[in-house]
């Protein structure tokens, strides 16, 4: 079960998403929730071409990120301890200074889920892109993240992409350990252009799931499409919340999240992903 989680906090519209979605779980579950915010150093050193004055200019610019991101983590620490005190939930704060993988890493050795915007950084500016340091998050962490969109879906229900991969039987599993989805109704869908091969792997997953006291349905499609943009019309026709899967499959799922079709799933995700490799 859910003990312990790890929000990482940010000013972008998702960072806000990721932190609503933590407080709703901690009470859900009654885990509790850290808050985590720092300045990636990494991120601010500025590189640019050399010549006369350039150096000067670089280390200004540097200062002035530098010092927007340490702002920025006082304002994500005051409003954090404010929701915590509104949410009568206690304050644990996280924060760091340098490198915020290595951070990272340290923090996620005594949590169980790791909650973050799809564009959350550490730096003096906003991403536009996927986040670096959330890619990099995914390949070191131990741990199962769930990365929010802009804004949070209405929908309740969750759907579970599942390719028969160990990736995704293992974020199956740890979805259900999680215990995070009790009382939701589930969807298991499999994507294959053999709708028998198909139909076997959601029905396995789904029985799965039903062992675990879990209300599923299984929804097997014949498709020789790209699977993430089955995916995103399941999730818009279904009006779904979470969308579990591993964050490696096959046909395109590594290329998905970190490749030319990342804007499927993770730059513009319609709802809340939960990953896990």
């Amino acid at each position: 079960m859910l003990k312990r989680a790890l929000v990482l906090l940010g000013e972008t519209p998702s960072s806000e998403a990721a932190r609503r979605y933590g407080f709703r779980l901690a009470k859900q579950t009654g885990a509790e929730l850290a808050g985590l915010a720092g300045v990636d150093l990494t991120s601010i050193e500025a590189p640019m071409l050399g010549g006369i004055g350039t150096s000067a200019y670089k280390a200004r610019l540097e200062e002035r990120f530098t010092r927007q991101a340490v702002d920025a983590r006082q304002r994500l620490h005051d409003a954090f301890e404010l929701e915590c005190r509104g949410h009568q939930l206690p304050f644990e704060w996280l924060s760091f200074e340098g490198d915020p993988v290595a951070t990272l890493h340290l923090a996620t050795e005594t949590r169980d889920l790791v909650i973050t915007g799809h564009d959350t950084a550490f730096c003096g500016t906003a991403n536009t892109r996927l986040s670096e340091v959330i890619a990099r998050l995914l390949l070191i962490t131990p741990r199962p993240v769930i990365v929010c969109p802009d804004e949070l879906p209405g929908g309740n229900d969750i759907l579970i992409a599942y390719d028969g991969s160990f990736p995704a039987m293992r974020a199956v599993q740890m979805f259900v350990l999680l215990g995070i989805g009790y009382g939701k109704r589930i969807c298991v869908t499999s994507i294959d252009a053999s709708q028998e091969l198909a139909a076997r792997r959601a029905a396995a997953a789904a029985g799965y799931l039903r062992s675990h006291g879990y209300e599923v349905d299984a929804n097997p499609i014949s498709s020789r499409a790209h699977p993430a943009e089955v995916i995103n019309i399941e999730i818009a026709d279904r009006r779904i919340e979470s969308l579990v899967m591993g964050a490696y499959g096959h046909r395109g799922f590594r290329e998905a999240l970190f490749g030319s079709t990342t804007g499927f799933l993770m730059e513009s995700p319609q709802c809340v992903v939960f990953l896990y490799h």
